[in-house]
């Protein structure tokens, strides 16, 4: 008898072949069978009897959207003898008529490879719903669009519905679902989920209004009501929202909504007022570019929202100040320095820098800046190197470097020949082209300036500098002018604003110090003047008044030069705020705003009284006239070493500011006790007013402080004792050198002009400079 057993085991085998063929038939990797998503069959019908149809979208997992290659419903719909079956690819359908009750079956399809690569296709979820019909009324509608809202209040007649649905047809998708009963909707209108979307310009937003009443598995909806159409700019409201933002180390945008508006204007505040900047069209969204801006620079810009006959619909402003940095900004060594390889004075040195060569900040660490000089990368000693405060404080001070085109120097209100009015030695190159100014002032110094400048913001005034960096050659050319004039009458004003001699009445010129004969136009000076007059009386030059040129300045016998009133600024300019006079002057207690260089009184007394008592009349007294002398020092209680350095001042290093406050709104200069650069005891400390005493306050918390006879005068030792300064600069500085920007590298003349459109050698090579003053080379 035969074995066969082996007939089970090959049937089982084959059932398994049979099985695993069918399985990889079947079977689609990762094919989680779609599902619809949470929903129900809507159907509305229309009054011209077509129906819509819409039913869930199809929900897939994430393996699912990977295993299937296209999904599909399938569509059944039987009524009486009428039946439809069609395959959709979306989940609605427009039917031109279907008449009610009506059977309706929904099938998901998706199409996938199976595991012998073979294109399947598989049915998922399913909806079945039998729909009734019913009798629905057709809202009428109103609809009242606001900023961000869309208002809707309807009317209905006949019997109530269960509900009404609002549909935005654009999207078929329902807004809003109202109860029964309820005849209005309000309806937001923006970017927040479930709001309505803002329709674009060139297609506006629709909405309507259908009775619904709800079955089994299903939503049937009457016909539409009339449709709500609403433009976008009815749906804008007034608030531009204008706002900044630092996106980068100085780099800024402005932001600001959509409002309602044909355009925008974006303008821009300067000293003449509000400038346009760039006009554009209406946008669903807004950002403007600013690029870098300055640090510290104060920057005002206002958005106007405009219809196209010039209405403003909305306006608003943005004021902020650009975020502080020494990038870019110019410095100068205040002395020779050390130029390094690395931010390190242990790392292999490049050579000395010059001091007051302008350099360009490319970088800082610590207390190193990195900088290019000729051709060489490398650090030097920040604390060291003057920054120009434009560039770095920016709009937080005000600026007014009058010693640079007409110098506001007087002794009280008395000008000053080769003075006054006129460009002071050493400030040549300190106002640029574009009429702004160099400040050059010790970047540890500058950081205190910020910390008194924004405390003076804060009360609605800002910090006006009149002079910083004041070279030794102008320290030592102010003191020897002045002191060859001390015992000259002091000079006074005529009606026309002239400067006149009030001993012979002539104009005199402040820029060579010449007087004009009015009858010769001839020029001359005091000294030949009083050489001319001894010679035709033959008389010596009288002791007092006229002292040859370059003769010592004489000084009253009973006055000690080596024991003055206030501290000398010398070596440290001036001394303590705290040092108060131990004997105030008579005449100091009440100072007048009148100048002291007019004639004295004739002498008091009875003249009818004199006549009786002599046959001869006496002789009048001549004319005596104030001198720079008794009106600076108030006859030798002061001296000029009160006022001016004679040798070094703290200005010569760099960390000494002459300043006063304006205010913030208008720029109007606070009254103190005297004039800025007064150079008499009238501008002494003790003399103080409100306005000087609150300068005082800003000034002296940052750790600086002032010198007694000059409300306007403060400096910082102890950052001089802190770097252990002992030197100064004797030549004024000036801009030539590269300077870089977020562009390039351009190369400036002394003036601040750049090298444009031309080719030059700098630093020994040849360049060339297109027409911006950019290089490549």
């Amino acid at each position: 008898m035969k074995n066969h057993k082996w007939i089970p085991a090959a049937a089982i085998a084959i059932a398994l072949a049979v099985l695993a063929v069918t399985t990889a038939y079947v079977y689609i990797p990762g094919g989680d069978l779609p599902a619809f998503e949470e929903g129900e069959l809507r159907l509305c019908r229309n009054e011209d009897g077509s129906l819509e149809l819409n039913w869930p979208e199809a929900s897939l997992t994430d393996a699912a959207k990977r295993a299937f290659s296209s999904v599909s419903y399938q569509l059944e719909l039987k009524s009486g003898d009428l039946a439809l079956r069609e395959e959709y690819g979306s989940p609605g359908v427009f039917l031109e008529s279907f008449p009610l009750p009506v059977e309706v079956r929904v099938r998901i399809l998706a199409e996938g490879k199976n595991l012998l690569g073979l294109t399947r296709r598989v049915t998922g979820g399913t909806l079945t719903a039998t729909v009734e019909p019913a009798e629905l009324p057709v809202p009428k509608v109103t609809g009242t669009p606001g900023p961000g809202a869309l208002a809707l209040s309807w009317k209905l007649s006949g019997e109530a519905p269960d509900f009404c649905e609002i549909f935005s047809p654009e999207d078929g998708r329902v807004v809003r679902t109202a109860a029964a009963g309820e005849t209005r909707a309000d309806l937001r209108v923006g970017k927040q989920e479930g709001d309505l979307l803002l329709p674009s310009y060139e297609r506006p937003l629709e909405v309507l209004v259908r009775a619904g009443v709800r079955g089994e598995g299903y939503v049937l909806c009457g016909p539409a009501s009339n449709t709500i159409t609403v433009e976008r700019q009815d749906l804008l409201g007034d608030d531009l929202n204008l706002r900044f933002q630092e996106t980068a180390p100085q780099v800024y945008t402005l932001e600001w909504d959509e409002t309602r508006g044909e355009f925008y204007e974006l303008q821009e505040w300067s000293r003449e007022g509000w400038a346009l900047r760039d006009t554009l069209e209406p946008s669903e969204s807004f950002t403007y570019d600013l690029g870098r801006l300055g640090s510290g620079s104060h920057h005002r810009f206002q958005v106007v929202a405009k219809d196209r006959n010039g209405t403003v619909r909305s306006s608003e402003e943005a004021d902020f100040f650009a975020s502080i940095s020494p990038l870019y900004a110019t410095v100068w060594p205040i002395i020779e320095q050390p130029f390094y390889e690395k931010a390190s004075a242990e790392s292999p040195s490049l050579g000395k820098l010059p001091g007051g060569t302008a350099l360009c900040v490319l970088e800082e660490s610590g207390d190193w800046f990195q900088v290019r000089y000729k051709d060489q990368y490398g650090w030097v000693d920040s604390r060291f190197c003057m920054i120009n405060l434009p560039e770095y404080v920016g709009d937080h001070c005000a600026y007014d470097i009058t010693n640079s085109y007409r110098s506001i120097f007087k002794v009280h209100e008395a000008p000053i020949a080769l003075i006054t009015d006129q460009v002071i030695q050493g400030f040549e190159h300190i106002q640029t082209t574009d009429e702004h100014f160099l400040v050059p002032y010790l970047y540890p110094c500058s950081k205190k300036l910020l910390s008194a400048a924004q405390a003076a913001e804060a009360d609605g005034y800002r910090l006006k500098i009149y002079e910083a960096f004041r070279p030794n050659e102008a320290t030592r050319y102010l003191y020897d002018t002045t002191a060859a004039q001390l015992e000259w009458a002091a000079l006074v004003y005529d009606e026309d604003e002239n400067a006149v001699d009030p001993v012979t009445g002539w104009v005199v010129d402040l820029a060579d110090g010449l007087l004009t004969d009015p009858e010769t136009k001839e020029k001359i000076s005091r000294e030949e003047l009083a050489q001319r007059q001894a010679e035709e009386t033959q008389e010596e030059t009288p002791e007092e008044g006229l002292p040859p040129d370059g003769s010592p300045v004489p000084v009253p016998e009973d006055t000690d030069p080596s024991q003055p009133f206030f501290t000398l600024p010398e070596e440290g300019e001036g001394g303590n705020l705290e040092e108060i006079p131990e004997e105030v002057p008579p005449e100091a207690e009440a100072p007048s705003g009148e100048p002291s260089g007019t004639p004295s009184e004739e002498p008091s007394g009875d003249s009818s009284e004199s006549s009786e008592t002599s046959e001869t009349p006496e002789e009048e007294p001549e004319e005596t006239y104030d001198t720079y002398f008794s009106v600076m020092t108030n006859n030798g209680r002061f001296h000029l070493g009160s006022f001016l350095a004679r040798v070094t001042s703290a200005h010569n290093r760099g960390i000494a500011l002459d300043l006063t406050l304006e205010r913030q709104d208008s720029g109007e200069e606070l009254e103190m006790q005297s004039a800025i650069h007064d150079l008499s005891w009238y501008s002494a400390t003790y003399l103080n007013n409100e306005n000087a005493k609150l300068l005082e306050k800003y000034m002296t918390a940052t750790g600086m402080r002032g010198l007694t006879s000059e409300w306007w005068h403060f400096q910082d030792d102890e950052t001089r004792e802190a770097i252990g300064l002992s030197s100064y600069l004797f030549r004024g500085v000036n801009l030539a050198g590269w300077t870089r920007d977020e562009t390039g590298w351009r190369y400036r003349n002394e003036d601040g002009s750049f090298l444009r459109d031309t080719s030059a050698t700098v630093d020994g090579k040849r360049r060339t400079f297109d027409q911006n003053g950019y290089t490549t080379d």
